[in-house]
This record gives C-alpha cells, structure tokens and sequence, in this order.
C-alpha cells in the first residue's frame, strides 16, 4: 500500500495533517549507525537480564538440592539414632547383664553426626525443633526417668512432618 502524497488530499485539513505528519515523520529518521547502535544496545540489554536470570535461577537451584539432600540426611539420621536409643532402652529395662547395644561413645558419635546433618537446615524452626526432640529423647531413652513416652512421641512425629512438608515444598 503506497502513501498518498499530501498535494493529492482533497481537503485542507487532511492536507494540513499530512504536512505536519511528515514533518514529524522525517525527524524521526535515524542514520544507520544509530539504528545499529541501538540494535546493539537493546541486544546487551536483553543478554545482561537473560543471564542474571539464569544465574539466580541456577543459584536457587543449587540451594534447594542442598537443602533437599540436608532434609533427607537429617532425617535418616535421626531414625537410626532413634532405633539406637530404642534398642538401649529396652536393654536398660530388661535388666540383661549383657553388652550394651548403643554404648555411651557410639551415642556420642551419632549425635555428632546428627547435629552435623541438622546444621546443615536453612529452616531456623525445623533445626530447633530437631534440637528440642534430640534433648527429650536422649534423657527418655538413656532412662532418666523424668521424661514421658508419648512426649518424646509427639516430638519425633512434629519433626518427621515438619521436615516432610519441607521435603514436599522443595520438591515441588
């Protein structure tokens, strides 16, 4: 479709715009170098967010699949330390004279490396939630007496979703 020029308009008025039209049309013309520095500026641009996005994106991935292997780690843990202290319990009740399943120093190393994986959790709650049922349950399974089964229950059971909902979240 070619553009009339403003001399073949049959009204004034559309003779009036069509100037004033082609005024501002032509001051907008650029030269080529101007055009091509703004293609090459526009191009940066683009590249610049392009890979600043990808970065945080790479960045937030790497956290969550370390936080994902810390959650499942933590969680492991802490089911064989809670198997250990059940096995210890039951000797300690039983009254057997025999050897110790879960002597002081296994325990301790345990711990050790149970309070490593828990370190390990960004989530500040999660962690002191962990901590909290760690104490408890150490003092009821090594029989002090003073703390309650089903205490140590329900802490064990708030983690264990606590971290589950944590694994779901990321996992997502």
């Amino acid at each position: 479709m070619q553009i009339q020029t403003c001399g073949q308009l049959d009204s004034k008025d559309l003779v009036q715009l069509c100037d004033f039209m082609r005024e501002d049309i032509s001051s907008l013309s650029l030269t080529p170098w101007t055009t091509a520095l703004l293609g090459l500026l526009t191009g940066l641009a683009i590249t610049g967010v392009t890979v600043l996005g990808n970065r945080r994106a790479q960045r937030a991935e790497r956290r969550n699949t370390a936080q994902l292997a810390a959650l499942i780690a933590v969680q492991d843990v802490a089911l064989e330390l809670r198997s250990k202290w059940t096995a210890h319990l039951d000797h300690l009740q039983s009254g057997s004279g025999g050897p110790d399943p879960f002597p002081a120093l296994a325990q301790a190393a345990l711990q050790g490396e149970f309070r490593t994986a828990a370190s390990r959790i960004d989530n500040n709650e999660l962690r002191e939630e962990y901590a909290r049922w760690e104490t408890y349950a150490e003092l009821f399974f090594n029989n002090s007496g003073r703390q309650q089964g089903y205490e140590e229950q329900k802490l064990w059971d708030t983690v264990l979703e606590r971290s589950g909902k944590n694994i779901r979240w990321i996992d997502a």
